[in-house]
This record gives C-alpha cells, sequence and structure tokens, in this order.
C-alpha cells in the first residue's frame, strides 16, 4: 500500500485531527494520560503525579504537563 492510498482511506479523520491541533504521534501519550486520571481519582496532588509520570515514562515534566493539557481539551 502506498502513503497516498492510507492518506486517502483516512483523510477525513486527519482534517479532524488538524483542525484540532492532534498530532499524528500523540497516540504515544494516551496510557500515560489514563494512568494520570487514575492516579488524580486516587487523590495523588496534580505535581506528585506528573512527576512521578515523568520518571515513569523517562520525559519532561513539561512533556507530560503538555499531553494533559491537550487531552483535557474540548475539540
Amino acid at each position: 500500500m502506498k502513503v497516498v492510498e492510507i492518506v486517502k482511506i483516512g483523510s477525513e479523520l486527519l482534517k479532524i485531527l488538524s483542525k484540532n491541533d492532534v498530532r499524528i504521534d500523540d497516540w504515544q501519550y494516551v496510557t500515560m494520560y489514563e494512568r494520570f486520571i487514575r492516579m488524580r481519582k486516587e487523590g495523588v496532588k496534580y505535581i506528585v503525579a506528573v512527576n512521578q509520570l515523568a520518571e515513569e515514562y523517562g520525559m519532561s515534566r513539561a512533556t507530560i504537563e503538555r499531553a494533559i493539557k491537550k487531552f483535557r481539551k474540548e475539540c
């Protein structure tokens, strides 16, 4: 399959993603975000959760916070 065929198949979804500032590689943060939500429901403070996730996932706190902010945004 060629790239053009993949783009044609997913063009409507790609338009929606692009319109909402969602990057194709944002999928890699979904599991981390779900873990963040669970931690917050368990009563873990925001900064503690961010610090722990940054360490667990080998990402900076800023990256974790950007992903959280993006995933909280309404479309």
